[in-house]
């Protein structure tokens, strides 16, 4: 069985996203794209390893929100001495918000190897803010205390 890479350049804030899995769909009635198999989608530093993922696009063809389901693994920079390495059920990023939330994830700070875990994990990426919320289960923090 042959395998075909589907390969699509999106720009988003003047960066490109480039986006590789082995199944690709558009929809232009619904403005999305759908990418199905082995999907691995990198911007600058960042990159996502997932089943699906899904980008969303607004009347302009300008990417807005970008979903990713199913063995999510990421690495994110909130900027140039915040990046942050984890996995989630769920990844949504919300591009014109700069909100990042994660389902079910767990995150570690690799600067400090510091690490949160917690039903639901909101990273920001304009304000730089952090939020962490328990539901079924308590959030788990691990930060480094000097003595």
């Amino acid at each position: 069985m042959r395998w075909i890479l589907i390969f699509l350049f999106v720009y988003v804030n003047a960066a490109e996203l480039k986006i590789i899995s082995k199944f690709f769909n558009y929809d232009p009635n619904k403005q999305i794209s759908i990418f199905k198999e082995d999907v691995n989608a990198t911007k600058e530093k960042d990159n996502i390893l997932c089943d699906e993922l899904i980008v969303y696009f607004d009347k302009n063809k300008k990417a807005k929100k970008i979903v990713a389901k199913g063995n999510v693994r990421f690495v994110i920079s909130l900027d140039k001495n915040s990046t942050y390495k984890g996995k989630s059920e769920i990844l949504i990023y919300n591009l014109e918000k700069g909100d990042i939330i994660l389902n079910k994830g767990k995150i570690v700070k690799i600067e400090t190897n510091e690490s949160v875990k917690g039903d639901k994990i909101v990273l920001n990426r304009i304000n730089k803010s952090a939020k962490v919320i328990g539901d079924k289960k308590p959030v788990e923090i691990i930060i480094k205390v000097n003595e």
